[in-house]
């Protein structure tokens, strides 16, 4: 095991110790940490001291603790966790500024029942699919996994000088002289599938928050879904809402 300062409380030693042994690799992405009892023994320390530690590295985002099935890696360092705080239905469309997108695919597709059914469309319906990683500002970490469902007709939004900067919806707008009427926004949980966990850097299974932004145009019909999945840790929504004063009814 890695050391640590003697000068620093026995658990921050521990923490610092377990957290080199992520760091340099004895311990991966999704292996499971020894148990509660073993480490308390490696250690030499109580269990409350231990659960002290690991409660430290959770609380860091570098592992994820269960009762019953114990503690498991699921960063090799401190994720930058994103924020959002949404004030306004503007602000709740995308996220905060200084954000940069990597494009990994582009493609035509028609949506198959289980994508139909996910972007609450008919099946066989023809999109053109933008695949992106998503980073916040100076971080080299994914943020999230972000599918773009554009209508073909959109397609020429990859030429924007912006494209991989500002929102694919507020492309469109400039480029097609399209409006957005109407916006919902869905948030739902779901496992990391094994075809995201390598670009994600995160474990198979891992628990996601996934927000789905749809746009609809001034005909009424969706020109834009996007969809994005987000490991467990790494991104949170906060809203705010203040009561208005109102003057009193005469």
């Amino acid at each position: 095991m890695a050391g640590a300062g003697k000068s620093a409380p026995r658990h921050r030693q521990i923490a610092d110790a377990i957290r080199e042994d992520i760091r340099v690799g004895r311990y991966k992405l999704g292996d499971r940490l020894p148990t509660e009892e073993r480490l308390t023994e490696t250690f030499n320390t109580s269990r409350p001291t231990l659960r002290q530690a690991l409660g430290t590295l959770a609380a860091e985002g570098l592992i994820l603790r269960r009762p019953r099935t114990g503690s498991t890696v699921v960063a090799t360092h401190e994720p930058a966790v994103l924020s959002h705080a949404v004030t306004s239905v503007e602000e709740l469309l995308d996220y905060p500024g200084g954000m940069t997108r990597r494009v990994v695919a582009r493609r035509h597709i028609k949506a198959d029942h289980a994508l139909a059914s996910l972007l609450h469309c008919a099946p066989g319906k023809a999109w053109y699919q933008i695949s992106a990683l998503r980073f916040a500002a100076g971080s080299t970490l994914p943020l999230c996994w972000t599918d773009f469902y554009i209508l073909p007709r959109y397609a020429g939004v990859t030429r924007h000088k912006k494209h991989n900067q500002i929102p694919v919806c507020q492309q469109i707008v400039e480029m097609y002289d399209e409006i957005i009427e109407q916006a919902n926004i869905e948030v739902f949980a779901r496992r990391i599938p094994a075809s995201l966990a390598g670009p994600l850097e995160a474990p198979v299974d891992a628990p996601a928050l996934v927000v789905m932004r749809t746009y609809k145009g001034r005909d009424g019909e969706v020109f834009e879904t996007t969809v994005s999945t987000h490991p467990e840790e790494r991104y949170r929504y906060r809203f705010e809402f203040r009561r208005e004063l109102r003057a009193a009814r005469r």
